[in-house]
């Protein structure tokens, strides 16, 4: 019986260029049937640690569609219990509760999403390895691999995502044919493909190109960047997290968890990017005062004790820095960002006269 626990995923899983495709889909599913059916559990976010999600299919002697999807089983649970709570009946589309026994038909809005699951499957029970990687070892009896689940899944899903693209331009006539050894390419300008590196999705990158307008997909990448592991997805990919007051900012639910990418005001705790105007801190370790609607709403006799003391701006950036970071500025010190420890704060802040 192949069964895969996708969430929470472990460090193998991180470790890959790419996740398992299907993390994403997985966790929304769940939180939902948590928030309705259970919501003192409702799951925070992927890596949070304490709920599992899992699926698979029976084993039988032929791999076709009609028996992979009959058989194929979604549950949920607590990662403190041996036994799932939840389970997802593909065939009738319906959320069983295996705790009370009852049944109730899945969400419209998760309908596509649970149907995307069960083509993975029946992708994914069809997959055979490239005798030609490196990361299989292939025997007579079958095949050991390397690598997590999210390596084989990934190139299944890849390979999916990559015909719907190719067969997008077939059927708007854009294209008469595709030719299978450049399907990381668009057909028409023969530009790299842009892909999530979530849902593997892919989209022409050329502006003007016709295939543009067709696959185009928008992208929310996280403001870590490259010491991100989410460097890039789409929107439909985007879950959990924090997105700052303006909406022009996004870290993903681990990066979050590390800190030092927002000011955070000290009474309402409200997240605020660079770009934000209501509320300003020092760009060196990040320390921050009140919002501007915490000033206006605060009592006049609250403690200063706590305040940051803002003494001018770094004079090549001209963001603000705090008296402590200026000082260590001007004693040429490296500054101390105690928030995360890949951050670099404002990486100009030594010029500080």
């Amino acid at each position: 019986m192949p069964k895969w626990t996708i969430i929470p995923p472990t460090m193998e899983d991180l470790d890959q260029y790419y996740c398992h495709p299907m993390i994403v889909k997985l966790f929304r599913i769940m939180k939902t049937i948590y928030g309705l059916l259970d919501p003192q559990n409702e799951p925070s976010g992927i890596h949070e640690g304490k709920h599992t999600a899992s699926f698979g299919y029976e084993d039988s002697e032929e791999t076709r569609e009609s028996s992979v999807l009959s058989s194929l089983f979604i549950h949920f649970g607590l990662s403190s219990q041996t036994s799932p709570r939840f389970a997802i009946i593909s065939p009738s589309m319906q959320i069983e509760d295996l705790t009370q026994g009852s049944r109730i038909p899945v969400p419209p809005e998760l309908v596509p999403t649970v149907k995307d699951i069960c083509d993975f499957a029946v992708v994914r029970s069809q997959f055979t390895p490239d005798p030609n990687d490196p990361a299989y070892d292939i025997y007579e009896s079958g095949y050991e691999i390397d690598e997590p689940e999210s390596y084989p899944a990934g190139q299944v899903w890849e390979r999916v995502q990559m015909q719907k693209f190719h067969e997008l331009l077939l059927k708007a006539d854009l294209i008469e044919s595709t030719d299978p050894r450049h399907s990381h390419r668009c057909d028409l300008c023969r530009s790299d493909l842009l892909q999530c590196k979530v849902c593997l999705k892919v989209m022409c990158p050329t502006r003007n190109c016709s295939a543009f307008p067709l696959s185009c997909m928008r992208w929310r990448p996280c403001a870590a960047g490259h010491r991100c592991w989410y460097s890039d997805i789409c929107v439909d990919c985007v879950v959990g997290g924090t997105t700052c007051l303006c909406e022009e900012t996004w870290t993903c639910d681990l990066c979050t968890e590390k800190g030092g990418f927002f000011l955070r005001c000290l009474r309402c705790d409200r997240p605020f990017c660079d770009g934000c105007s209501y509320l300003v801190g020092c760009r060196g370790c990040r320390a921050s005062n009140l919002c501007h609607d915490c000033a206006e709403e605060a009592p006049e006799n609250v403690a200063k004790e706590d305040y940051v003391e803002l003494v001018g701006p770094c004079t090549k950036c001209k963001t603000p820095v705090c008296k402590p970071c200026a000082t260590a500025a001007a004693a040429g010190t490296y500054v101390h960002i105690a928030v995360v420890s890949f951050s670099t704060g404002c990486d100009c802040i030594k010029s500080y006269k």
